[in-house]
């Protein structure tokens, strides 16, 4: 009987020292495409909707097995289609997970930090990250589109709230 007692605590304390993730039975796969993208600097400057504003592609970002992600560009002119590598993992509490690594800088193009959790929305299929930008978000692409800041003095990385919401496209 203490033999088996000493498995299960030792299964037990195994599990709790692990950094890993455990992966709740949730199926996150697909195509995922930008639904609303806001910023809120911090200070006294309003909040405002980047999404309305990109005249530019937007990417979508695809989730697929074995925690491998791509974000996803595709020029609507050429068809030329440039992707940004990534991988994910569901965290304990049903979230995903998105690292970007370092192989690549673009997905700050899309005010997207180098590593994200999203709450996942089953019923609605869609991620959504609501809070601090990890990062902050690039000054000058923030000013490109936000161009009534210009005069504002902003750090860079711009500090502030970050509002992203993927849904997972309607399939035909």
């Amino acid at each position: 009987m203490k033999i088996l007692w000493l498995i299960v605590a030792a299964a037990l304390l195994s599990a709790c020292d692990s950094d890993d993730p455990l992966s709740p039975d949730i199926d996150v796969r697909g195509n995922y495409t930008l639904a609303e993208l806001s910023f809120d600097p911090q200070g006294s400057l309003p909040n405002v909707d980047l999404r309305a504003r990109i005249t530019a592609t937007i990417p979508r970002l695809v989730l697929v097995s074995d925690g491998r992600a791509q974000l996803v560009f595709q020029d609507p002119a050429t068809g030329l289609v440039t992707t940004v590598d990534a991988s994910y993992a569901i965290t304990r509490d049903g979230g995903v997970r998105v690292d970007f690594g370092g192989s690549s800088s673009l997905q700050r193009n899309m005010f997207l930090s180098q590593r994200m959790t999203f709450t996942y929305d089953e019923a609605d299929r869609s991620l959504t990250f609501a809070g601090t930008s990890p990062d902050g978000v690039d000054r000058q692409r923030l000013l490109t589109l936000v161009p009534e800041w210009s005069q504002e003095q902003l750090f860079d990385p711009v500090p502030g709230t970050l509002r992203v919401v993927y849904r997972v496209e309607a399939t035909p």
